[in-house]
């Protein structure tokens, strides 16, 4: 079904071009400079947070996905359209996360310049192509898995849609927004405004070294964990996991929107009784009742994680609260 709201959107936002033809006068892409504040829009509420504090009061950001909402099933609507159509530059996650965006930016007239984040960071398999292993047993969770899925059956998820074979959730390593997201948002920013260049390498230095900050407390306080391994509902902390020295081990949900088959849910509570697992991990954005569910019948604690955050969430209005969050989070469950 999200593919043809999406077809339906493109064709509205080509009409909307079409009636009413946007000039370039307040944008001059050949001098690298803009008449006006850059707009910004961003797929998500973490990017649309560093953006903030990168750009400061020279850039004006906006995101499509509201709080609760999941990247991996959102539907965007006309205005949203509309807003990416007039946007300056449009920052993205890539790897096939948001490519529900994507065609929106490409489709608009005279549309923005495109940053694809994942084309700056190394990515890693997804887990949904790996195997995971547990004692002697190897379980291969991709599309050919043999969990009671077929993936050429009538379910809302497809097994291509959310994601391809690369992991798109590095946002939640901050060592990466430090040295590779940040600097190529902010040397984006300073290429469209020239004049800001000094302005924007400022904040940047700054914000970097808030996220060094973070980075340090999170080293400290999983030094103190008892446990190395968890199990979270949908695999988005791979990159978490890599930086600091622990493993996810399994994942509720393989593929997000779609609801998983009895014989896993069943299969989850044998991993977490071999593998000594401490909490199961939900998230704002998914049910938290089967979470619940395999948690009471496994004798552990559900703990929220949040991987998106967002205006107006207590503790999570910024990526550092939000990342803050969740090492509290770690904290409880695995100390």
């Amino acid at each position: 079904m999200r593919f043809f709201a999406v077809i339906l959107l493109i064709g509205l936002l080509v009409i909307a071009g079409c009636a009413d033809m946007q000039t370039e006068t307040d944008r001059d892409t050949k001098n690298g400079a803009y008449g006006q504040v850059i707009n910004v829009v961003t797929t998500i509420y973490p990017l649309a947070d560093i953006v903030s504090e990168l750009g400061g009061e020279r850039v004006n950001v906006s995101y499509l996905m509201p709080a609760g909402a999941s990247p991996h099933t959102y539907e965007p609507t006309v205005e949203q359209a509309r807003e990416v159509s007039q946007a300056h530059l449009f920052i993205h996650i890539g790897a096939e996360l948001d490519n529900w965006a994507v065609d929106l930016a490409k489709a608009a007239e005279p549309g923005p310049e495109l940053l694809d984040l994942s084309q700056v960071v190394d990515l890693i398999e997804s887990a949904g192509y790996r195997t995971v292993e547990h004692d002697d047993h190897e379980e291969h969770l991709d599309c050919d898995h043999n969990h009671d899925h077929d993936c050429d059956q009538d379910h809302d998820h497809d097994c291509d849609h959310d994601h391809g074979p690369d992991d798109p959730h590095y946002w939640l390593d901050p060592i990466m927004v430090r040295d590779e997201i940040c600097p190529a948002i902010s040397g984006q920013f300073a290429s469209i405004d020239r004049e800001g260049k000094g302005y924007y390498e400022g904040r940047l230095n700054n914000y970097q070294d808030e996220l060094t900050d973070l980075h340090k407390d999170i080293e400290a306080a999983v030094s103190g964990f008892s446990y190395q391994g968890f199990i979270s509902f949908h695999s988005a902390w791979q990159y978490f996991g890599q930086r600091y020295g622990l493993k996810e081990v399994a994942v509720v949900a393989q593929f997000p929107g779609q609801e998983p088959s009895a014989g896993w849910l069943a299969e989850l509570i044998g991993i977490i009784r071999e593998e000594n697992i401490s909490a199961i991990f939900a998230e704002p954005q998914f049910p938290v009742a089967l979470a619940e569910r395999i948690a009471e019948e496994s004798g552990i604690d559900v703990k929220i994680i949040d991987p998106l955050g967002g205006e107006g969430v207590t503790g999570r209005e910024s990526y550092l609260e939000m990342m803050r969050f969740n090492l509290a989070a770690f904290e409880e469950a695995m100390q």
